[in-house]
């Protein structure tokens, strides 16, 4: 910038000579400064200019490097060579700029070592590449390009930092030294106003100069920091769509505009396809031929198109609340090597800048680049997938090929072998031609023989056929009319025995109770027969599982030690566990249907006093089979029942196991049956791969002994082998086995030292160490105590031994503790025996809920079970049970007390929240019945504080409220409450009934009226209640039997004597809700008559039960496959049945 300052003060202030002087060498001085600030600045903005040069080759070599090992093209290497040129330009000026500057001389020096070395990493990549692609892939995957180019960013960012921090500093020292030099001539101003005015003016002048220099210099650094940042953002392999979306929000952020679009030339060189846009309507167009539109025409002219006065209907900005028109729309192609590969269309609300036009101009060199390195990457991986593809298809073919000659190879090989061997063979032929000619003639009259034998031995199989069908048939109908009157005989007669309505005398029930068990036992016989034909038959279906043999010793055990009890026989289990397989795979029901019969015949024939002992162990190295299977068999096992009781002659040992056979089979004979036991004993022990040996001596006892194989294998088994072998030794001759387990239930624990007074507890816990230890405590508190290892056992226990107290397991085999719980807590004669929990699982508010005495949590210490033999006892002399009443109303809480108390229960009535607090501080109480509604606070709040006290918070508490409750209340009620019960006309019953739960109070002891609410409210049946059942069968036995039971649970009952009835009935009533179906009917059976009202529409779902007495092989599959739900065979247990209808009538509602 030149100045003529002091000519101009000279020639206008003559007369001011001195002062103008004065001011002239200020002014000079001043402006010197400027002047050289002036240059500093332009000097900086040099260095930035060839630093970010330095940059942009960079990044162009890595380009052209990274472009020539994708494609390969020695084209791509030109913009490399260059760019190596110019780093080096632009790096000699860069340093040269900065001579005086020794911090930027140390930069650059490293910054010139880190272009040095990307250079010769550019040139090894090129050199691999020329040599090997995947090796130069490689080295390109280490990233150390890129680390490199980061290097090179850093070293030139702080570069430019050190620049501009100059820039700053000079910039200061030109405003401190512009705000002295106004200050001057201020104070001068009265002397020399004319000359500070033109002063002023020239550095004015000046000053706006620098300023747009400055604003020039930074608009194109911000230019130039554009492109980086472009550039930065196509790098990668980034596929069309990608880098499309990568260019265009690049443009429309930098260039601030609203609206473009980014289009690709495809390979036809003839179109252009979307690969990107920015706030675009729907109707933009995906593809666009060269000349189509402006899109179109930029491609085709390799010119920018710059449009005004843009149409309503051409190019509209989308946005939510409509669309916007764009006041220009710059159209730009993208050209590589003279080809166009991309055109960008950019919309604006207001005109594009030239600075603007500019930049567009500027990056439009590297997106073509970016956009063809995309489509170089995407056609090599097309060709690479192709290429791989053809390579498998060859692979295949010649596999086939080979194949194909080494079949062709053998198959020459076996013809010349056949040649050779058919000219032998001609000529023996030819000899035995002559030798078959004399054999025809013998053959034909052998012939006509056999067709003759065949006729005899095919017409009897058809007699034989029609024999079995006919006997099939004969069993299936006799069955059915044993079952029919023995259904109504069953039901009838336990009805009877209930006595639920109290008009019978003792005498009478135990009538009735004779009359069911007589039934059963002609049930037995009936299925005993149906058993042995169908084992006759081969039609016997066996389940095979994985069975435990402890379990089967522990079964036998739980059946048979109250009968020996009964009739006063030792009975005793030992059992091999060193020595005998822990699990076994064959049927379980049938294994324990064969040792029942063995065990129920020893028990039968040995007397009072006597002994009968099972054993299971390994058979002895001398014992002989006749089945195959056990032959065959890895491993063996023995079930062997002896006893001391009658014995058997020799002269009757084979006969017993002929059906109907017994050893005494005259009139005057001293044991029943029907000799159907042992019979179907060995044809299932052959069916199952084993038989039964038999050793005996008269007068002293017999011992029956069955061996199965270990690994049943149906396969193995030949049901034509089957014989019996008796075996020659006496019993006493059977030498002792050694490492025998006792199961002795006499040695376990006291159930055969129970004497009328005794008190007992029942241990129900399956971990036998845990029990041993339970049942030491218990006799040290001289109690007498049983141990039940299942749930279905510790029940039956419990029933017959009525315990003082439980000690419940919650996980038990064959029924949870849970379910146990439930069972007892709902038996009359049970529910006030305390159950106390000990349990490894964490269920103690569903425990205490189910009316649980008590629960702790495994592991227990010996100091924590005392505590709990302590709280038992101190119940359990508790004779005068404490309740406390919380309910506002007097005339309920005088109902409630009246309703309750019988002399065992002494209840406290309070009448507010702050009243109940005060009792119990001074009482203590067993169960507290709480109201919500207080007075003076909410039973919420009486309910926390009581829970909240360390001394009160075991209380089972019974919540009795007429409040709706919300689902937020009955959430805080189950943390709070044991139970809630809603008042309602007949809730009192269920107060009661909670009451005596928690109380723990015997049932028997309390009025006849209440036992009577008792047992009726437990009677009841949600599910069975007031639902229609359609009964269809023929024989009015039945219909009177079943209609009487099921009424008795408050079913309502229709009836139909056939099918063609039934269908009938439901039209009439489509309210139905379940059907019990007779299979042999007239006019209709249950078959046909389900398939027709499954036609119905209405009743597709409607759940069908069978009642047959069939019971022959193939009926429950068919009733199944014609539409009915599930099955029953009579004579019908109503348990079972009532037990079925449940599950259907809940899943039909639910």
């Amino acid at each position: 910038m030149k100045f003529t300052l002091d000519k101009k003060i000279l020639s206008g202030f003559i007369l001011c000579s001195f002062v103008l002087l004065f001011v002239a060498i200020i002014s000079f001085q001043n402006s010197e400064r400027f002047l050289n600030n002036n240059n500093m600045v332009n000097h900086t903005q040099e260095v930035l200019y060839e630093l970010e040069q330095i940059m942009v080759y960079a990044v162009e070599a890595e380009t052209g490097a990274r472009g020539f090992v994708i494609t390969g093209q020695e084209d791509y290497l030109a913009p490399y060579s260059n760019s190596r040129l110019n780093l080096t330009d632009h790096l000699d000026k860069a340093k040269r700029l900065t001579s005086d500057n020794a911090a930027q001389q140390k930069i650059l020096h490293a910054l010139e070592d880190l272009i040095k070395n990307h250079v010769e990493h550019l040139n090894l990549c090129i050199a691999y590449r020329r040599q090997d692609l995947a090796k130069a892939v490689a080295l390109i995957a280490t990233g150390e390009s890129r680390r490199m180019l980061n290097d090179i960013r850093a070293t030139i960012g702080n570069s430019k930092q050190i620049e501009q921090g100059l820039l700053l500093t000079r910039k200061q020292v030109a405003d401190e030294d512009a705000r002295r030099f106004t200050l001057l001539f201020v104070v001068l101003l009265l002397i020399i106003v004319g000359v500070l005015v033109i002063v002023y003016a020239i550095i004015r002048t000046n000053l706006r100069a620098l300023r747009r220099a400055e604003s020039e210099a930074l608009a194109r650094n911000q230019s130039l920091a554009a492109s980086s940042d472009l550039v930065k953002s196509m790098q990668g392999n980034k596929e069309l769509p990608e880098l499309g979306r990568a260019i265009i929000n690049h443009l429309v952020t930098h260039l601030d505009i609203p609206i473009g679009a980014v289009y690709s030339a495809e390979k036809n060189g003839m179109s252009l396809k979307l690969i990107g846009s920015h706030a675009m309507g729907k109707k933009e167009l995906t593809t666009v031929q060269f000349g189509e539109g402006t899109v179109g025409q930029a491609a085709a002219e390799r010119q920018v198109i710059l449009l005004h006065d843009i149409k309503p209907h051409y190019f509209n900005v989308s946005t939510t609340f409509g669309q916007v028109r764009p006041r220009q729309i710059l159209t730009v192609p993208f050209i590589f090597e003279d080809r166009v590969v991309g055109v960008a269309e950019l919309g604006s609300l207001g005109d594009f800048s030239a600075r603007d036009k500019e930049y567009v101009n500027l990056v439009s060199d590297s997106i073509a680049i970016a956009i063809v390195s995309s489509q170089v990457r995407e056609e090599a991986k097309a060709l690479l997938e192709e290429t791989q593809r053809q390579a498998e298809e060859m692979e295949a073919q010649q596999y086939e090929l080979r194949q194909v000659n080494e079949e062709l190879h053998g198959k020459t090989e076996l013809l010349e072998k056949s040649e050779a061997e058919l000219i032998v063979q001609q000529e023996e032929l030819q000899q035995q031609n002559i030798e078959l000619e004399e054999k025809a003639n013998l053959l034909e009259e052998q012939k006509e023989k056999l067709e003759s034998a065949k006729n005899e031995i095919e017409l009897k199989a058809r007699e034989i056929e029609i024999t079995s069908k006919y006997k099939s048939e004969f069993l299936a109908n006799m069955s059915h009319e044993l079952r029919t009157p023995l259904n109504s005989i069953l039901i009838l007669a336990q009805l009877l025995s209930e006595n639920k309505n109290d008009t019978l005398g003792e005498k009478e029930i135990e009538y009735a109770r004779n009359i069911h068990n007589s039934g059963n036992d002609l049930l037995n016989l009936i299925n005993e027969i149906l058993d042995l034909s169908k084992v006759e038959s081969g039609k016997m279906q066996l389940e095979i599982e994985e069975v435990e043999t402890a379990q089967i010793a522990e079964g036998l055990a739980s059946m048979f030690t109250e009968v020996a009890r009964n009739k006063s026989i030792g009975f005793n289990i030992q059992f091999n566990s060193s020595d005998v397989p822990a699990v076994m795979a064959t049927d379980r029901q049938r294994v324990d249907q064969i040792l029942r019969n063995l065990l129920s015949n020893a028990f039968k024939f040995t007397p009072k006093g006597g002994a009968i002992t099972v054993r299971v162990d390994r058979p002895l190295s001398d014992v002989v089979f006749r089945n195959k299977s056990l032959n065959t068999a890895a491993s063996v096992i023995s079930f062997s029942v002896s006893d001391t009781g009658i014995g058997i002659p020799k002269d009757k040992r084979e006969i017993i196991f002929e059906a109907f056979q017994q050893a005494d089979g005259s009139t005057k004979r001293q044991y029943g049956g029907t000799g159907l036991g042992l019979s179907i004993s060995r044809e299932l022990a052959y069916a199952l791969g084993g038989e039964i040996h038999l050793s005996s001596e008269e007068g002293k006892g017999s011992t029956f002994t069955l061996y199965l194989p270990v690994k049943f294998d149906p396969g193995t088994v030949s049901l034509s082998e089957k014989q019996v072998e008796v075996k020659k030794k006496e019993v006493h001759a059977e030498p002792p086995r050694a490492h025998v387990k006792s199961y002795d239930v006499n040695v376990i624990d006291d159930r055969s030292n129970i004497q009328e007074n005794d008190r007992v507890i029942l241990i129900i816990e399956d971990d036998e160490t845990f029990a041993k230890v339970l049942l030491s405590l218990v006799r040290e508190r001289r109690y007498k105590g049983v141990i039940a290892s299942q749930g279905n056992t510790g029940i039956s226990f419990a029933r017959h031994y009525k315990p003082d107290a439980i000690l419940l397991d919650m996980k038990l085999p064959v029924m949870d503790g849970s379910q146990v719980l439930s069972q007892i807590k709902n038996d009359p004669e049970l529910r006030h025996i305390p159950v106390q929990i000990i349990s490894a699982h964490d269920r103690k508010k569903e425990t205490l809920a189910l009316g649980a005495f008590d629960y702790m949590k495994k592991p227990v210490s010996s100091v924590d079970l005392q505590k709990a033999f302590d709280k038992i006892e101190a119940f359990k002399s508790k004779k005068l049970k404490k309740l406390l009443i919380v309910e506002d109303d007097r005339q309920q809480n005088k109902a409630i007390r009246e309703l309750i108390g019988n002399g065992d229960v002494k209840s406290f009535s309070a009448y507010s929240g702050n009243e109940a607090q005060e009792i119990l501080v001074s009482e203590s109480f067993d169960c507290i019945i709480v109201d919500l509604g207080l007075p003076d606070m909410s039973g919420f709040e009486l309910l926390e504080k009581i829970r909240a006290n360390e001394k009160l918070n075991k209380i089972p508490i019974i919540v009795y409220t007429g409040k709706d409750l919300e689902k937020e209340d009955n959430t805080r009620l189950g943390k709070l409450a044991d139970t809630v019960v809603l008042k309602t006309v007949n809730s009192h019953e269920r107060l009661l009934d909670e009451t005596i739960l928690f109380l723990h109070r015997v049932e028997s002891k309390l009025p006849k009226e209440k036992q009577t609410i008792i047992r009726k409210l437990h009677r009841s049946d949600e599910v069975l209640k007031d639902k229609t059942i359609l009964l269809v069968d023929d024989d009015i036995r039945n219909i009177y039997s079943l209609t009487n039971a099921l009424e008795e649970e408050g079913i309502r009952c229709l009836t139909a004597e056939n099918g063609k009835t039934a269908i009938e009935m439901l039209n009439k009533n489509p309210s139905v809700d379940l059907v019990l179906m007779d299979i042999m009917m007239p006019v209709m059976d249950g078959f046909e008559t389900t398939v027709e009202i499954r036609k119905i529409e209405a009743f597709r779902k409607l759940p069908i039960i069978a009642l047959t007495a069939k019971a022959m092989k193939g009926d429950k599959e068919k009733c199944l496959s014609v539409g009915m739900s599930d099955y029953v065979s009579k004579p019908v247990n109503m348990a079972q049945l009532l037990s079925l209808m449940r599950v259907w009538l809940y899943s039909n509602n639910s």
